[in-house]
């Protein structure tokens, strides 16, 4: 059974696992991939030359796949930045048909916020990728609908402040009052268990994802990450304050090396850290030793080269194992009478709502959209919905109240049946042990 969240019933999907943006990795074929998987992939606006090749990507994209997915767009200074508002702008224009539905942004360079209120006014559901609290503070308060806690275990910029992932997600859940997903270091079920039981929504991987058939990288480069481990990173550019964890190889080292003697100096490893060397070794000579370029500590969880689809239905049944049986069954009900007694498991009626959808509901529901997840915020938000969200295949959905009078009430007030996107619905008692 589906691990439903607030990130898989946002954006339609049917697993809570995101394909993060990564330079010369975040193509249409492995967003695509991921997509038809379950999940939801990123393309990596910047890895395009230019706004138009941007353009042609995504439109590659969605002839590979009619599933949601979204593009990444990193606001970073650069020696020559790029123009931030051509891509953005493409972004924007390519979300008409409602299935580019997700942003992911990181950075702030020049300014994050008009980039955010300019993606949510064409309908993006906008995900901001942060390393602290602060940070992820700021970015609620331009209006994010999400967040992506990023702990130092992360490959590319883990910032400055060396915060981990099991003190930053517990205090997220904490002190944010929009959801948030894991990220940095994911790779299997058991850290999906372990993210949702902390207050995240899913998670977000990177690494783990450039270890599938469908990566459009040297196979040089994937089996580099299997054949490595968590040992297998090193830090570079901190003494400029543009932390960057990258894959211990003869090039990482020398910017080390280099470093130390001319601490701040980017001039001194500019020639060895440029994109172009990142982009040779990966898509051309597979030569793992070349270039800079960036992987996790989860390489340590890395052994083996797999389908998306494989990637993605493993690490949800994991999840699903873990939640089932060890979490579970490690709740004993004790007594008054005595204290090594189990209480009786207690059947609890609840109520499924299931749904049947119009054709072209990508279309049709977009205008309705808004309100109905308002709608089911204010249920979930009042204790009345437990759980739900659209089938995979949108051809419905599956809601489960507290009652048979939540149920209908919500009908009743839902503008999906109002506007004739539902054709059809059942009411029915469900109990669960």
């Amino acid at each position: 059974m589906p691990i439903s969240t607030k990130l898989t019933r946002s954006l339609g999907i049917t697993h809570p696992l995101i394909q993060g943006g990564m330079h010369y990795v975040g193509y249409a074929p492995l967003v695509a991939a991921v997509g038809n998987a379950g999940g939801i992939g990123c393309i990596t606006a910047l890895t395009q030359p230019t706004p138009e090749a941007l353009q042609k990507e995504i439109r590659t994209c969605k002839a590979l796949t009619k599933k949601p997915f979204g593009v990444n767009l990193t606001l970073l200074p650069a020696l020559q930045p790029p123009n931030y508002e051509a891509f953005a702008q493409v972004v924007e224009d390519e979300m008409a048909s409602g299935q580019l539905r997700m942003i992911e942004t990181a950075g702030h360079f020049r300014g994050l916020e008009p980039f955010v209120k300019k993606f949510k006014a064409a309908g993006a559901f906008v995900i901001h990728k942060c390393v602290t609290i602060r940070h992820a503070k700021s970015a609620e308060k331009i209006g994010v609908d999400m967040i992506s806690m990023d702990g130092f275990d992360c490959a590319g910029h883990p910032g400055e402040a060396d915060i981990g992932n099991w003190v930053l997600f517990a205090k997220a859940a904490r002190e944010l009052s929009i959801p948030f997903v894991a990220s940095g270091g994911c790779a299997d079920g058991k850290q999906l268990a372990a993210a949702i039981a902390m207050g995240a929504e899913g998670m977000n991987m990177g690494t783990r994802f450039m270890a599938t058939t469908e990566a459009p990288i040297h196979q040089n480069i994937k089996q580099a990450l299997v054949d490595a481990d968590e040992h297998s990173t090193t830090l570079i550019m901190r003494s400029m304050r543009n932390t960057e964890r990258a894959f211990k190889n003869k090039a990482a080292m020398k910017v080390v090396e280099i470093e130390k003697e001319n601490p701040g100096d980017f001039s001194k490893i500019a020639h060895i850290v440029r994109g172009d060397n990142y982009r040779r070794a990966f898509q051309e000579t597979g030569d793992i030793e070349e270039g800079v370029w960036s992987a996790g500590t989860v390489m340590g969880l890395i052994d083996s080269i797999v389908t998306c689809q494989e990637l993605c239905d493993n690490i949800v049944a994991e999840a699903e194992e873990v939640i089932k049986g060890r979490l579970s069954s490690s709740v004993t009900f004790v007594s008054d009478d005595d204290e090594g007694s189990k209480a009786p498991p207690k059947i609890t009626p609840y109520w499924l709502l299931q749904y049947t959808y119009t054709d072209n509901v990508l279309e049709k529901r977009v205008p309705h959209r808004p309100e109905h997840l308002k709608l089911a915020g204010e249920f979930k938000s009042e204790g009345r919905l437990v759980m739900g969200g659209a089938l995979g295949d949108l051809t419905g959905a599956t809601v489960i109240f507290r009652s048979k009078e939540d149920a209908e009430e919500f009908v009743s007030q839902d503008p999906y049946v109002k506007n004739g996107i539902v054709t059809g619905y059942e009411v029915k008692e469900w109990s669960v042990v």
